[in-house]
């Protein structure tokens, strides 16, 4: 008499285990599926807080700096520029020190690292915000805003330069198209100013490349949002600082400083407007690219030109619209051809 199951038996059995394993197989299919839709979740939500606070430091940061130079009357901007950088870096290493921040890449940051990579950006950071307030000083921000639309023309021209990109004969349609309603903009402003465009359009090529830089120091050397802030705001507040001893420091007075101690708590949010810009620039730069920040920082300037028509009562010609409009319709090209290229 042998012992064992029936042929029936087996096949039951066997059926049984089929049924549990495809059940198992289920129940890990539907974990993974959850898993990534928590996962998708997680991502839209970073991605819409990173998005809400580069909408807001960028405008309030412009609207604050504004009103120090122009409406309280401290016309120093590179001076005003070397204390939000100081600002800035002050709180960065603070944090750094407080939480025990790794900077993983410190044993690569030599000397000779820091003055041929990071010194660059430091000064071109420090030239950006110098020249972008100098403009402020004689053009509108309205203007001021339509005029960044031409970022676009000199990222492309860097890229190229630096052999990190090749343009399409589509993306220099879209390119000639934004230089087309830039001009347009320029030639309908009613309170033109030579020495304002000038500083706009030079803080513009420096934005360009350090934007081109930054990018290649983030995904190409791999540093982390913190630890690039924390290597390049030191640099920038030392050019900044330098610029400001030869250029600014002779012309001030006692009147300066009471000016200041009169007005503490608006050059404090300036400073940590500051912070907020720096810090939310990178991040944007570290999980998309120069050009996503770019595409993203002039949706934010045309909202800010809508905002100082409506509510704070800038002139704005209708040349100056269409200009503008023209030039938003390049920059869309370009980012949809781009986009398509890579």
């Amino acid at each position: 008499m042998t012992s064992g199951l029936s042929d029936p038996e087996q096949a039951e059995d066997s059926s049984v285990s089929s049924q549990g394993s495809k059940e198992a197989m289920m129940v890990d299919d539907s974990d993974m599926a959850i898993r990534r839709s928590s996962s998708a979740i997680k991502t839209a939500v970073q991605n819409a807080v990173c998005l809400l606070l580069f909408m807001f430091f960028g405008p309030s940061l412009i609207m604050v700096n504004k009103y120090i130079l122009r409406d309280i009357g401290f016309n120093f901007p590179i001076t005003h520029t070397c204390y939000t950088s100081l600002f800035c870096t002050v709180t960065l290493w603070t944090y750094v020190y407080a939480f025990g921040i790794k900077l993983k890449h410190s044993p690569v940051v030599t000397r000779n690292f820091y003055m041929t990579n990071i010194m660059p950006i430091g000064f071109l950071q420090g030239a950006t915000i110098v020249l972008g307030m100098t403009s402020y000083l004689f053009l509108t921000v309205s203007f001021v805003q339509m005029l960044k639309a031409s970022t676009p023309v000199m990222i492309v021209l860097f890229l190229r330069v630096f052999n990190l990109a090749e343009p399409t004969f589509k993306i220099l349609a879209a390119v000639s198209i934004i230089c087309f309603g830039t001009v347009l903009s320029s030639y309908g402003e009613i309170n033109f100013s030579l020495i304002g465009v000038t500083s706009m359009v030079s803080g513009q090529v420096a934005e360009a490349l350090r934007l081109v830089f930054t990018q290649k120091l983030l995904k190409n050397l791999k540093f982390d949002v913190v630890e690039s802030l924390c290597y390049v705001t030191p640099a920038a507040t030392f050019w900044v600082f330098i610029a400001a001893l030869l250029l600014e420091y002779p012309r001030m007075s006692w009147r300066t400083l009471s000016l200041v101690n009169d007005n503490l708590y608006i050059f404090f949010i300036a400073g940590v407007l500051a912070v907020g810009v720096n810090t939310i620039n990178s991040v944007v730069i570290k999980f998309t690219s120069s050009l996503m920040m770019k595409l993203l920082a002039t949706a934010r300037n045309a909202s800010l030109v809508i905002f100082n028509v409506i509510f704070m009562g800038e002139a704005v010609t209708g040349l100056q619209f269409v200009g503008y409009s023209i030039s938003l319709a390049g920059f869309m090209m370009y980012n949809y051809y781009r986009k398509k290229s890579t």
